[in-house]
């Protein structure tokens, strides 16, 4: 059976992403939480971290464009977001 970390790396490898420090990251957290996630709870959570909230965007954003996560709208304007 993979570890987390493996099965991250195929992920992004058969989505056609290079594996960097920031996706796995990210990543991992989507794969260790309950449920959806805003961006807030990202910088939160990689706080102290090399990780700055355009790099978070851009990379939320890849994995949308990629099909891996998604885009679940709030009644209070925020989005949230989630592994498909």
């Amino acid at each position: 059976m993979k570890n987390t970390k493996d099965q991250i790396s195929d992920i992004l490898r058969s989505s056609h992403l290079s594996v960097t420090d920031t996706r796995v990251k990210i990543l991992e957290l989507f794969m260790k939480s309950n449920g959806a996630l805003e961006h807030s709870d990202f910088e939160k959570k990689l706080a102290g971290q090399a990780f700055d909230r355009v790099t978070i965007y851009r990379t939320l954003q890849a994995f949308i464009d990629k099909g891996i996560i998604h885009k679940i709208p709030t009644t209070d304007t925020s989005v949230q977001y989630a592994l498909c």
